[in-house]
Formats: C-alpha cells, structure tokens, sequence
C-alpha cells in the first residue's frame, strides 16, 4: 500500500485533538507576555456594558431564575450573564433603561436590607423580586420581567439549556413533536 493509498483519519474528534496539541506545542514554545501571564492567573469575565458591580447584579437575578441544582447548571453557571451583557450591548434602546433597573432594584435591596441586591441571601433576594413579578406593570416590574425574558432567551441558548435540560440532540428526525403536557397548558 503506498502513501497515496492511505487516507488521512476522518474522525472529527481526532483532528480537533490534533489540532489542539499542535496549538498548545505553538503556544508554549513562545514566551508568555506579562499581560498574558496576570491574565492566566485571574481569568476575568469579559462583561462589555456591565461594571463589576452590575455584573453581580445580572448574576445573582439571573441564578434567582433558573438556579443550579442537581439535574444541571444554573443560569449563572452556564453563563447567562454574559450572554445578557451582549444583547444589551446589541440593543442601544436598552442600555440606559438596564443601568436604570439595576440602580433601582439596589436601591430596593438597600432600602429593605441595608445591602446591594448581590450580597443578598437566596430568600432575601427571592423576597425583594416576588412582588415584582406580581406587578409587571410597574417600572420595576417591567424591568424584572425584561430580565426574564433575557435570561429564559439566554439560557436555552447554551449547552446546559439545550443540552442538559431540554437533551437536544441536534438536527435529529422526530416522527412526533409532544408539546407541553402541563395540564394548565392545553386548551
């Protein structure tokens, strides 16, 4: 059998390893710059319209919503935030109201609990965004209910959304597509 009888492997896994060890040999064979270095050190996340204390904020309203447990990652595990930050960052019309809500939902947590929204407990926090979601019509209302939307939209866009909780498989044939069967749900 001669060379051009043989074909390279066509296992996709294969060459995605390939090409990782070809990288990580490439990558360790030139010398780490300072910024790289403190970079490797403390990842930090790459929020692009949220400061730090808002991040916290996004993080903490968003793990309220869909919060870990043991069947999977939370909102804020799978990085829901982030992906909030970017649709915020997408939307010009929403960056001044975002910014808004937040300072006013802190200024909410500060007025009951003499703390910001993130340094809140669980059952502080579920206390402080209950009647917010019994009020849409109000301004925080309608700020909590944009942030659900967000993170509902978000979460079923990553892998633990997808994957881990609706098990999604990709573009596979389905003789039937059963609908919810919630009770409350069927007409």
């Amino acid at each position: 059998m001669s060379m051009q009888d043989e074909s390279p492997p066509s296992d996709p896994g294969r060459r995605r390893l390939f090409k990782a060890v070809g990288a990580a040999g490439v990558a360790t064979a030139l010398p780490m710059l300072p910024a790289q270095a403190k970079q490797q050190a403390a990842p930090a996340q790459a929020y692009i319209f949220l400061n730090p204390a808002e991040a916290a904020f996004v993080e903490a309203a968003v793990e309220r919503l869909i919060p870990s447990d043991e069947a999977g990652p939370g909102a804020k595990d799978a990085g829901v935030a982030l992906l909030i930050d970017k649709a915020v960052v997408a939307d010009p019309t929403l960056t001044q109201p975002f910014r808004a809500g937040i300072a006013d939902l802190n200024a909410v947590a500060l007025t009951a609990y003499n703390a910001k929204f993130a340094d809140l407990t669980e059952e502080q926090q579920v206390t402080v965004l209950t009647p917010l979601s019994l009020d849409p019509s109000s301004s925080l209302g309608n700020f909590f209910n944009i942030v659900k939307d967000m993170t509902v939209d978000a979460y079923y866009k990553t892998e633990a959304g997808l994957k881990t909780e609706l098990g999604w498989h990709g573009n596979t044939y389905l003789a039937e597509f059963k609908g919810c069967n919630h009770p409350e749900h069927q007409s």
